[in-house]
């Protein structure tokens, strides 16, 4: 099984998987499906952001004590 990414800009039926697909829907189907606006969903680039640090509070500095 693979996982697909559909990339068309219109619903979609794919009557022999039984499935219906809006854009940008992922689906699981067996390997080596072609059919257009239809994408390996592992070829698709995920960017993530990095997790952050988390923050603390700093100490209070001779520039902003007693402002």
């Amino acid at each position: 099984m693979a996982t697909y990414q559909f990339t068309g800009d219109q619903e979609m039926v794919f009557p022999s998987l039984g499935v219906t697909v809006q854009p940008g829907d992922t689906f699981d189907a067996p390997d080596g499906i072609v059919a257009s606006n239809l994408t390996l969903a592992s070829a698709i680039k995920k960017t993530t952001p990095a997790p952050s640090a988390p923050t603390t509070p700093s100490a209070a500095s001779d520039t902003t004590q007693g402002a």
